[in-house]
This record gives C-alpha cells, sequence and structure tokens, in this order.
C-alpha cells in the first residue's frame, strides 16, 4: 500500500511539473507573438463560426456571410434561448411593406460567457397575419435588401457607464460580443440606427415602432435614417414560470463560468491573449467560447479546416 501511494503521488508531481512547464512556455508563446499576429491567427480560427475579432475595441462582432444567415429566423430561437445559457431582451418589430411582412429585431443581453447586442432584420414571402408572425419563419434579406445598421452598447456597472461596442455597417444581422464580461439585461442600454433603402420602408418601421408603445419624439429620423435608445422592451413576450427558472439557472452559470473563463486566463487581461492561450492550452475550452449561436440546428465545425486544426492542437 505504501508504494501504491508513493508510485501515485509521484506521477501527480511529475504531471504537474509538466503542465506548469508547459503553461509557461505557452504564455511566453503567446506574449511573443505581434499583435497582428495574433489578430491573424484569431480571426482564423474563429470565422467559422462566424465572427470577426475587433481589436481595437476587444469585441466579436458577426461577419457578413456568417453561416447562421441559412437559417433565417423564428420566435422559437429567442424561446429556447434561456435553455443554452442565453438571456436577452428582445424586440421583435414587424410592419408590412411592398406586400411582405418584415421583421427587425433587437437584443441585448447575455450569451453564455460574453455580454452582447445584436439588430437583424428578415422578411416573409407575403403578408403575415399578427397572429401568425411569432411563429413564422422569416428568411434573411438579399444583399440588394441590406440597410445600414449602427449600435453602439452601454453597461451601467457600479453606478458607471462602460463601452462596450460602437459598430456601423451594411448588415443584415448585426452582432458584438465581449466576452468574460457578465451583464443582467437589465444592466445593458444600445442605441441603435438603421438607414432604410427609402423612406417608405423607413416610415412603415417608425409606424411599427409606435404602435408598439415607442413615443414619437424619442425617434430620430432624417431622411431614410432612424436613431432610437432601447434600454427596455416594450412590450415583453409572456413568460412561463418553467422559462423563468431556466433564466435564473442559466445567469448563475454564465457569472460562474464567467469567473472560470477569467481566472484560467489570468496571465492575461486582452481577449486575444486569452483565447490563444486557451487555443494552446485547452483546445476543447476554446471551442466552447465561441458558441455563441441562439441555436443548435447545424454546427460550422463539422466541415471547417480550421476547426479540425483546433482539435489537433494538443501538446506544445
Amino acid at each position: 500500500m505504501y508504494i501504491f501511494f508513493s508510485i501515485f503521488f509521484l506521477i501527480a508531481f511529475i504531471c504537474f511539473l509538466w503542465n506548469h512547464k508547459r503553461k509557461k512556455y505557452i504564455i511566453k508563446k503567446v506574449c511573443s507573438m505581434p499583435q497582428p499576429e495574433k489578430c491573424q491567427l484569431l480571426n482564423e480560427l474563429i470565422q467559422p463560426f462566424g465572427y470577426h475579432y475587433l481589436p481595437y475595441q476587444d469585441i466579436f462582432f458577426s461577419t457578413f456571410d456568417a453561416w447562421q444567415r441559412e437559417f433565417g429566423y423564428t420566435r422559437s430561437f429567442d424561446c429556447l434561448a434561456p435553455y443554452f445559457n442565453m438571456v436577452f431582451d428582445s424586440e421583435p418589430v414587424y410592419f408590412d411593406y411592398e406586400n411582405r411582412t418584415w421583421l427587425v429585431e433587437f437584443w441585448k443581453g447575455q450569451y453564455g460567457i460574453n455580454t452582447g447586442a445584436e439588430i437583424g432584420i428578415y422578411c416573409a414571402d407575403g403578408i403575415v397575419p399578427p397572429d401568425r408572425r411569432s411563429k413564422e419563419l422569416f428568411h434573411t434579406v438579399t444583399d440588394e435588401e441590406v440597410p445600414i445598421f449602427s449600435m453602439s452598447l452601454t453597461r451601467c456597472y457600479k453606478q458607471s457607464l462602460q463601452n462596450i461596442a460602437n459598430l456601423t455597417m451594411p448588415h443584415w444581422w448585426l452582432a458584438a460580443f465581449r466576452m468574460g464580461c457578465f451583464s443582467k439585461p437589465s444592466m445593458l442600454s444600445a442605441d441603435f440606427c438603421i438607414c432604410f433603402p427609402n423612406c417608405e420602408m423607413m416610415c412603415a418601421f417608425t409606424n411599427a415602432l409606435i404602435k408598439l408603445g415607442y413615443e414619437r419624439n424619442t425617434l430620430q429620423i432624417c431622411g431614410s435614417r432612424i436613431c432610437f435608445s432601447y434600454s427596455f422592451t416594450a412590450k415583453p413576450a409572456p413568460c412561463g414560470f418553467f422559462t423563468k427558472i431556466a433564466c435564473h439557472l442559466a445567469q448563475w452559470k454564465n457569472r460562474i463560468f464567467c469567473c472560470l473563463y477569467r481566472w484560467i486566463t489570468r496571465p492575461f487581461s486582452c481577449t486575444a491573449d486569452r483565447l490563444l492561450y486557451l487555443y494552446f492550452y485547452l483546445p476543447f475550452i476554446f471551442r466552447r467560447c465561441l458558441r455563441l449561436k441562439r441555436y443548435k440546428r447545424k454546427s460550422p465545425c463539422h466541415s471547417s479546416p480550421h476547426c479540425k486544426k483546433t482539435k489537433g492542437v494538443r501538446k506544445i
């Protein structure tokens, strides 16, 4: 028995020394990489997930050709989100224009270990009655129909405002996320601007916003561009008992996972450094951190050479 425990502790000590040496080597490797090289490598790794890293804001944003574009949107995605550790406020705005029902939706909240916000535009094949809109599958708009989105996300933390993201670009689904940051949806406020293709479409959207409860004097309109602030949902969707429980449980797990993420990557403070450290040291956690999608109908990794690359990195 004494020999058995001696061998066990000897093996454990050797593993501890090997792991400590490996961690020091990885930290040195990440620190020695130039910043452009870090960003290039990170963007190559996260491209299959549909995101791009923006170093000067330390955020991720959705790419125009993201794989999520294939699936469109239906309200059930939001209903199932708490069961996948995503808790957010959402504001769907439906309006009719050119014999089709359109949907512009806004989100802000916690996506796993990420604080973020989104804005997306979708349309149906025809006019959808109001009682069917929550069950309808809306398609992603074409390139010619894409508006210009602007987003400014702020977080109220300890009686101070923190700027999370500022983005402006033509997009069908503009999303921004700060990794390792935990927030309640009520802590977040987002300023959105939309530049529609024409004034008629902007007016149809504006009238839908007013019907939801937004006051006209809070909307900033200039030509075909409209801007407004989103802090609280005008008409929150009914939330059942089990959904509330799922939200509380998801946020409890998100807070713990955020703390674990920051503790494991504590040698670094920048997201690029943290993720590259995980990429070399714990690849399976690296892949887990980048699962920002709202649903799991498709994995972007099965056919991607980048993800096969992450799976292959086990030893340093």
